[in-house]
């Protein structure tokens, strides 16, 4: 099977793009990585790449390491000055990295560190923790307690989120409405959600 590189446009048998050791690493991350988070970080590391030379597969790497030690602590932190954190899950910082490639040609590229991403993640963050919180104090003020999640709503729950991204990727343009119905689709799958169920 052969591959292109969306960068530099090389064309090869894919397993010539995972012939180093870095590029057996690097696919070992991707390969650890929710799907949507996964495809938005293959695009993210195109926004390190030097302008006349290609990123190499070792700085590749350490960029995707320090991503996954940022996604794995579950908040975001725009400045650790300040030390405010916000809850934000895997899907978030796919949601962020899509962001700013939309916005690519604005951006001063190549990128150097991930404090442009960790201020696009925590402003999507901090705008879903203000509706959580006004949710909370609405239900309090109704007397309103909820029960505990069972299993099924659980499934239920990460099978909406999913849908959520889906319908914002469409909103900003990165999907188009057949590659949204493709992946509500591949939701519909992964969840265990029947079509009639979806209706």
């Amino acid at each position: 099977m052969r591959a292109t590189c969306p960068d530099c446009g090389a064309q090869a048998h894919l397993s010539a793009f995972f012939v180093e050791d870095d590029g057996k690493r690097l696919a070992a991350l991707l390969a650890e990585m929710q799907p949507e988070l996964g495809r938005a970080v293959i695009g993210y590391l195109g926004l390190f790449k030097p302008a006349k030379t290609a990123l190499r597969m070792a700085r590749a790497v350490k960029i995707v390491q320090e991503l996954v030690a940022l996604v794995e602590t579950g908040a975001v932190c725009k400045d650790e000055r300040s030390g405010v954190r916000r809850p934000a899950s895997a899907l978030t910082w796919a949601t962020g990295i899509e962001t700013m490639l939309l916005q690519r040609t604005s951006l001063t590229l190549p990128l150097e560190t991930h404090n442009y991403l960790r201020a696009v993640v925590y402003g999507l963050a901090d705008k879903a923790d203000a509706a959580v919180e006004r949710q909370r104090e609405a239900d309090a003020r109704s007397g309103k307690h909820l029960p505990k999640e069972t299993a099924d709503e659980r499934k239920e729950s990460k099978y909406a989120n999913h849908l959520e991204w889906v319908a914002q990727m469409q909103r900003v343009g990165h999907f188009t409405p057949e590659q949204a119905k493709e992946e509500r689709r591949q939701a519909r799958e992964r969840y265990g959600v029947s079509d009639d169920d979806a209706e």
